[in-house]
């Protein structure tokens, strides 16, 4: 595969999804300015290791259950809405891409080490090869590559 499966540009456009309105869809005209209000609050007050990979699309799945977490905490009430606007078979596609972000992190932070030095000593290059994109796409695919700077 050239392009590997990535959740975390999988989950992204649920952001997009939420904040679309389809045609003849009757939406609260505040929606979209209190799904952002809540979201941006909650991601400002867990600070820039948050904020950052957020506002350059990279989708971490420390940020994203966090700031999910405390908006819900934050504004239960908008919940219904949320799911109401984007669908339960949209909501249910997007947690499976989710909970593979969540894999991808483990498989990265996990797998990768132990992996790594057995990749590099593979003789087949071919296997090799297809061995570090694994592992890229792990990387890639859990927001890992983003590198945070305190």
């Amino acid at each position: 595969k050239i392009n590997a499966y990535t959740p975390n540009l999988s989950a992204a456009w649920m952001f997009q999804k939420a904040m679309s309105v389809r045609m003849g869809q009757k939406v609260n005209p505040k929606f979209v300015n209190r799904l952002l209000a809540v979201n941006f609050d909650e991601m400002n007050d867990m600070g820039r290791s948050t904020m950052m990979p957020f506002l350059q699309d990279v989708v971490r799945i420390d940020g994203l259950v966090g700031s999910l977490a405390r908006s819900f905490v934050a504004d239960p009430t908008f919940m219904p809405e949320i799911v109401a606007h984007v669908g339960i078979p949209t909501l249910a596609e997007w947690l499976g891409h989710v909970a593979m972000i969540a894999t991808y992190n483990a498989l990265h932070v996990v797998a990768t080490p132990i992996v790594s030095p057995f990749v590099d000593k593979m003789n087949d290059p071919k296997e090799k090869f297809l061995w570090r994109r694994r592992m890229d796409a792990w990387k890639f695919g859990s927001g890992n590559d983003y590198v945070i700077e305190e």
